[in-house]
């Protein structure tokens, strides 16, 4: 029962930063390149699914945990949207082996964007955690989401692209945010882990 008093939250990051990183990725690739290799979408699939599963795993792990007092005061940042990110991630790989329509999950990605907005701006009024980078990513992740919606539905190639630029933009930056923010945790959580053990 120890592991779950532990703060995985710096590998969660780094998971975080990964998924974004290849959400970004996806978005040059199949909407400003126009490219559509049934492999690379397989592939990117199984990595959406995969980190998702992850994601949702750990989100409904900090839900049920951050009550107790063995966990870190500000866990809660992380927990519901986790859950939204590893639910949309699913969703997108499954719609992608089954060859469906983007337009589904946009509509998903657009609520969990607000709900990412807002954590991140309340998240940063009350100085949680590291409030001005936990507020960028939060934005970044919470906009990008919400410009998925034009991404995928509407049908002018100029504004595809565009909006293209502007999810990778937003992605990246939150894969920087996720892994800066994950490494910075790491000394401090295995000196917290000593301490707890001495």
């Amino acid at each position: 029962m120890a592991w779950l008093f532990t703060d995985p939250l710096a590998a969660n990051l780094y998971v975080v930063g990964i998924m974004f990183f290849a959400f970004g990725s996806y978005a040059v690739y199949r909407f400003l390149l126009n490219k559509n290799n049934p492999e690379v979408n397989t592939g990117f699939a199984y990595l959406a699914m995969g980190t998702g599963i992850y994601a949702l795993f750990y989100g409904i792990l900090y839900s049920v945990i951050v009550p107790t007092p063995f966990t870190v005061a500000d866990g809660e940042l992380f927990g519901d949207p986790m859950i939204i990110l590893g639910i949309a991630s699913i969703i997108t790989g499954v719609i992608m082996i089954k060859r469906v329509s983007l337009a589904f999950v946009s509509i998903f990605t657009f609520f969990g964007g607000i709900l990412g907005v807002t954590y991140g701006i309340d998240g940063y009024k009350l100085g949680m955690s590291a409030p001005l980078e936990l507020l960028l990513m939060y934005l970044a992740a919470g906009i990008g989401g919400m410009l998925l919606v034009p991404l995928v539905i509407v049908p002018n190639k100029k504004v595809v692209a565009i909006t293209a630029i502007l999810v990778a933009i937003a992605f990246f930056a939150v894969a920087i945010e996720t892994l800066y923010i994950g490494t910075s945790a790491i000394g401090g959580h295995l000196v917290d882990f000593a301490k707890a053990r001495a």
